[in-house]
Parts: C-alpha cells; sequence; structure tokens
C-alpha cells in the first residue's frame, strides 16, 4: 500500500516522511487553503524529497499555464485536481506541456456519486484520489467515510482495482484497521493522509508520523500460518 503524505510546507517535514517510507509528497498550491506554499518553498520541499518520492502538486481551479509554470519551476512529478475541473481541462493543459498521464483527479464522494463513471471521464491520468465530500471544502475533511463506496464500484467488492487508486479522509494513527475494515475485501492502491498527522495545518507530528507508518507496516505483515 502506497502512502502519500499531504499538505507538507517543510523541507524537514518532507525529508522525515520520505525517511518513514512515503512514497508521495504533496505540496498545496490552492492560496485559500492553510497549507498553501510559495513556489520558492516548495521547491525547497520538493528538493526534500527529490529521488525519494514522488512530488504531487495539489491544485483547485488554477489556469493551466499557472499549473505548468509551478510544474517547471518547482520541478514536479505529478498535478493533482482537486477542484471542480472539467475533463476538458487535461488537453488544455497538454497544450501547455503537461501530460495527462502526469495527473491525478481528486474526487470528493457524496450522495449518489458514482465513482466508475467519473473515473471513465478522466481516464487518460495517471492515478485517482477519493477522498470524503463536505460543502464548502476541497478536501482536508478528515473526515472518515465508507471505502466499500468505491471498491464495489471500480473492483466488484474485491480483489485490487487495475489502476491507481489513493483514498483520504480520517486516516490517523490507530484508525487505519477500521478504514480498512470499511472498504471489505477491496484495497486501495495507495492512502493520502495529511491532517492526521498535524498538530497544526501544514505543520507535520513526527510522532504521529512514525506511528502511522508503524501501523501500515502492521497491517501489512503477513498472518502467521
Amino acid at each position: 500500500m502506497k502512502v502519500k503524505v499531504c499538505g507538507v510546507t517543510s523541507p524537514e517535514d518532507a525529508a522525515l516522511a520520505c525517511e518513514l517510507g512515503a512514497d508521495l509528497i504533496g505540496i498545496n498550491f490552492w492560496p485559500r487553503s492553510p497549507r498553501a506554499v510559495s513556489l520558492e518553498l516548495a521547491r525547497a520541499v520538493a528538493d526534500a524529497a527529490r529521488g525519494r518520492a514522488l512530488v504531487v502538486g495539489v491544485f483547485v481551479n488554477e489556469a493551466p499555464a499557472k499549473i505548468a509554470a509551478a510544474v517547471e519551476t518547482v520541478g514536479l512529478d505529478l498535478v493533482q485536481l482537486h477542484g471542480d475541473e472539467e475533463p476538458e481541462l487535461l488537453r488544455s493543459l497538454a497544450r501547455e506541456g503537461v501530460a495527462p498521464g502526469k495527473t491525478i483527479r481528486a474526487f470528493r464522494v457524496g450522495a449518489g456519486f458514482d465513482a466508475a463513471a467519473e473515473m471513465q471521464a478522466w481516464d487518460a491520468c495517471w492515478g485517482f484520489l477519493f477522498d470524503a465530500s463536505r460543502p464548502g471544502m476541497y478536501g482536508g475533511t478528515g473526515e472518515a467515510w465508507p471505502w466499500r463506496r468505491v471498491g464495489d464500484a471500480i473492483a466488484g467488492g474485491s480483489g485490487r482495482a487495475q489502476r491507481r487508486i489513493l483514498v483520504a479522509g480520517g486516516i490517523a494513527p490507530g484508525r487505519l484497521h477500521s478504514l480498512l475494515a470499511s472498504a471489505g475485501d477491496w484495497r486501495p492502491w495507495g492512502i493520502d493522509v495529511c491532517s492526521g498527522v498535524e498538530r497544526l495545518p501544514g505543520r507535520k507530528d513526527p510522532a504521529k508520523l512514525r506511528a502511522l507508518f508503524e501501523e501500515i507496516r502492521h497491517v501489512e505483515a503477513p498472518t502467521p500460518a
């Protein structure tokens, strides 16, 4: 199970997350987020993770040209679209030099959400992220939701989906077992954690990070025969 640590705002937090085993580091560029960083700071965070984890820039309803500029300036590996974007944006990004295969489409799972249909519309993306839906928020809710809602739709309720699927919402030390149980037999490709390992918005708590990665190792350890 891959781990994305998101909302990273300091090189020190990025380095620690990578040391503990993070596979992806998320940097937030949405100006209204308490975890938003400047391009200069984002570059420093990215450099701390470079070569050890994929660096993901998180954008909300941003202009394609600005996304492309951030990719170039910061050296982003992937772009996460976390707003109300439409699939046509992928063509606009491609014209700016950001290929569809470098994008993650984030969805907010609310009432009536159709995971399979939404993924089909964004089929060219590198991967997908599913988070809890909360009015007025574009993620970072910290709210748990039944992961089975996605698993049933894309994997028939069992096995692993053939696409990269990350899930977010309510992930924190001590919660992973119950969240995985909410997925039934399905397992996501990865998890995305943000507020659950913070001491305050944008600053990670080293003890919480270590506890979460220890729990992940325990969850993934083979069961003795």
